[in-house]
């Protein structure tokens, strides 16, 4: 307990590097050491190291082995049964993230097994971490190949999403379903949905899609032989990230641009 809170100190409140990460990465598992879980994952890993919906140490820094070491400490039996201490929204979390952090490793069976506890929040009736945990459910399912019910799964996170009326969740649910939609072979019906998604995050922010969405988009569009549209596209959202420093969205964008 005490370590955890000597490492807890030895960084600044929200780290821009690795290295300057590393004692709070020290604290995390220190902390859980001491039994102290919900304070390390919700006070340091959460809030200081990922810096909340941010995803800091994924999205700007590309620290998927990292992050996944980190979540190891908040699990009894890794990936499906928390630490029963932590309340039941974060152990949605846990599960939730690790099974993305999984997939993004290229470790599709692994994350198999935790994507199956999807239906905890949805009879808590947490439907934010429902949505999160169906996106996530029906993007694995589409990297295995089952597209129908990568589609299915993305039905439900659209739903979920509609409950929280929070506009991000929507956003994502909805690119999520239209993606695995136009892999089924509808590309009319994909491209109105992206359009929808579109629409709404225009009122809210950026008037075009961008990151991982605005990717699935343009993949889209390039099929159409829309390479003007994607070019503008893709030039619009590597700025957007490049202004925020996120490497994820930065190498999605060069990708569109190589493929224009």
């Amino acid at each position: 307990s005490r370590l955890y809170e000597y490492y807890c100190k030895q960084a600044p409140e929200q780290p821009d590097t690795l290295e300057e990460m590393t004692p709070l990465f020290y604290a995390v598992y220190h902390g859980c050491q001491a039994g102290r879980h919900q304070e390390a994952l919700g006070e340091v890993f959460y809030v200081r190291i990922r810096r909340g919906t941010e995803g800091y140490l994924l999205h700007n820094l590309g620290a998927f082995g990292t992050n996944l070491s980190l979540l190891a400490n908040f699990f009894q039996s890794p990936w499906t049964s928390p630490i029963p201490s932590l309340p039941p929204g974060y152990q949605s979390w846990v599960i939730s993230n690790s099974a993305y952090t999984l997939r993004a490793l290229g470790r599709l069976g692994d994350a198999v097994e935790p994507q199956l506890c999807a239906e905890g929040p949805v009879k808590r009736g947490d439907w934010a971490n429902a949505a999160l945990a169906y996106v996530n459910l029906s993007q694995l399912r589409l990297a295995l190949g089952n597209v129908d019910e990568a589609i299915e799964a993305a039905r439900h996170a659209v739903d979920f999403a509609d409950r929280t009326g929070d506009w991000r969740r929507q956003n994502s649910s909805g690119t999520t379903l239209a993606n695995a939609i136009y892999q089924s072979g509808d590309p009319v019906e994909a491209a109105r949905l992206f359009e929808e998604a579109e629409r709404l995050q225009a009122v809210h922010g950026a008037p075009t899609l961008y990151s991982v969405r605005g990717y699935y988009y343009c993949d889209l569009l390039l099929s159409q032989g829309h390479t003007v549209d994607v070019l503008r596209r893709a030039s619009a959202t590597l700025a957007i990230g490049e202004q925020d420093n996120r490497l994820h969205d930065i190498g999605l964008a060069h990708l569109s641009l190589g493929r224009c």
